[in-house]
């Protein structure tokens, strides 16, 4: 059974590495498009003024009449904040201005807040020109200010004479008496009096402490800071749906995942894509839209693949090898003929066998007669020197002793109607026990593990298996599939060929290394 798949930092950085592009694109599209919106945005200035909200009590200090205040300057800074924008302060301030704006859009040409480092009420005002802004947010400080001292002087001098009413109406004391009744009362009014007199003179609720000046740029729009704001959202964004992609993307991608799905076996061979369609050294080139001659680095990954073969069993003499794959297009046949050529020019007794009955493709890539063939044997339409055709190899350096350089090729022949049951006969059993006894490598081209039973018939008598995984193709899991289909066939040393290799894949020059150490009984 597989175990979990635990994600690393490295699979993170594989994912980045593989959607570089994809990310990369994202994150220019947001800055562009941030760019974009930014330049097609209004230039708006900023200015701010601030006003100082200050207690009464400290009014009367200069005639010795000050008293301990009830409140905290943060607090009758947020009790007098909703008061600067009141109506009769934007109604000075229109006037004051001429400004033909009515008093609620007035009004939303300011802000105002509290700064929590000073305690003072700041009104910072927007508009299309710097010095529009200045003189409104100053406008909002002045007339804050002057209103606000206006209304407080005229409430204090209000209770002021309110308070002499009442001394008024106090009975002076008779004549002669030395008594007075109200003189504690008296007191108390007139102490009182004195008091908000002196407010109604000197009261000074708001200041203004801070004047609002022309600013030198626009406070927006910023297209340096909204293009990299926008640059680095679009990165974490492109990371993120890399991932999200990557997550659901059950293809395969690189060797771990590979090893992971058929639990471990080893990879016997890297086939770059160019190598794909073709079927190796030959000097037999009778079919002109077959695929030209193999490339050194895909020659040397064939052989490669050969020695690597060898060393899937260390206490067997592998002299049957299928080559298959879970699903169809995933490069066994490139595989399996590039192999037989690889053993041929080794100087190797090779007989390549097509027992892909449904999809045979040897016959054209070799240039070969597509029948008699395997099946016109099985059927008894034709005799074992009927239905083998010869391909000439060109020798490899391994090829010291002098021998031909020839491979012996079966192709499947006609259609037949039930391929499975001619592979699994006793006939054709008989037939490879015979060849096996005069080729030194036999290699078995055979249909995929999941579409059809043809190969499930095969495996049981064959020395070893080649699975043959197409990377960016094939899904984990139909890898798990197949290896499922394995696991319930007699053992065999089975090793994996991967298939499509891009060279900017992870290192996938490693078909110029030594071969696989033999594999687990």
């Amino acid at each position: 059974m597989n175990e979990p798949n635990e994600t690393t930092l490295a699979d993170y950085l594989r994912v980045m590495r593989q959607r570089r592009v994809f990310i990369l694109m994202v994150a220019v599209g947001c800055a562009v498009a941030a760019f974009g919106a930014s330049s097609l945005q209004t230039p708006s200035y900023s200015a701010t003024s601030s006003v100082t909200v200050r207690d009464l009590s400290q009014d009367l200090t200069p005639i010795g009449g000050a008293f301990p205040g009830s409140q905290t300057q943060l607090q009758l800074a947020s009790i007098h904040l909703p008061l600067v924008t009141r109506e009769e302060v934007v109604q000075r301030v229109r006037g004051d201005l001429g400004s033909p704006l009515d008093l609620d859009a007035l009004r939303k040409r300011v802000d105002v807040e509290i700064d929590p480092n000073s305690i003072v009420v700041k009104i910072t005002s927007h508009a299309r020109h710097g010095d529009e802004a200045a003189a409104i947010a100053n406008a909002f400080a002045k007339a804050d200010a002057s209103l606000s001292t206006r209304e407080a002087r005229h409430a204090y001098a209000v209770q002021a004479e309110k308070v002499q009413q009442k001394l008024r109406r106090l009975k002076p004391p008779a004549k002669g008496s030395l008594i007075d009744k109200d003189a504690i009362q008296r007191a108390a009014l007139q102490d009182q009096l004195t008091r908000l007199q002196s407010l109604s003179a000197v009261a000074r609720p708001v200041e203004v402490s801070d004047v609002a000046r022309v600013p030198g740029a626009p406070s927006s729009p910023k297209p340096v800071r909204n293009t990299i704001g926008a640059l680095i959202f679009g990165l974490l964004l492109g990371i993120a749906l890399a991932y999200t992609r990557a997550s659901l993307d059950h293809r395969l991608r690189v060797t771990s995942e590979v090893e992971q799905a058929f639990d471990n076996k080893p990879i016997v061979g890297h086939i770059r894509s160019q190598a794909l369609g073709h079927a190796g050294a030959t000097t037999d080139a009778r079919d002109k839209k077959s695929p030209g001659p193999l490339s050194e680095p895909d020659e040397e990954s064939f052989r490669i693949l050969r020695h690597n073969v060898r060393y899937l069993s260390a206490e067997e003499n592998l002299r049957t090898v299928l080559v298959t794959s879970a699903m169809a297009q995933e490069g066994k046949s490139t595989v399996s003929a590039c192999l037989a050529m690889a053993n041929a020019a080794a100087g190797k007794r090779t007989l390549l066998i097509e027992c892909d009955l449904r999809r045979p493709v040897l016959a054209t890539r070799f240039g070969l007669a597509e029948k008699p063939g395997l099946t016109d044997y099985l059927t008894g339409h034709a005799e074992p020197q009927d239905i083998m055709q010869t391909v000439a190899a060109i020798p490899s350096e391994e090829n010291t002793g002098g021998t031909a350089a020839t491979l012996v090729c079966i192709t499947s022949g006609s259609a037949p109607p039930r391929p499975a049951d001619l592979l699994g006969s006793e006939r054709f059993r008989t037939f490879l026990a015979e060849v096996s006894e005069v080729y030194d490598t036999i290699i078995i081209d055979s249909a995929p593990l999941l579409s059809v039973a043809d190969t499930l018939e095969l495996i049981p008598h064959v020395s070893a298996v080649l699975v043959c995984v197409r990377l960016q193709q094939s899904t984990r899991d139909q890898a798990r599939a197949a290896q499922a289909a394995l696991a319930r066939l007699p053992e065999r040393p089975t090793g994996i060929v991967l298939t499509d290799v891009k060279d900017t894949g992870e290192g996938y020059y490693g078909y110029y290394a030594a071969p696989v150490a033999a594999a687990k009984a």
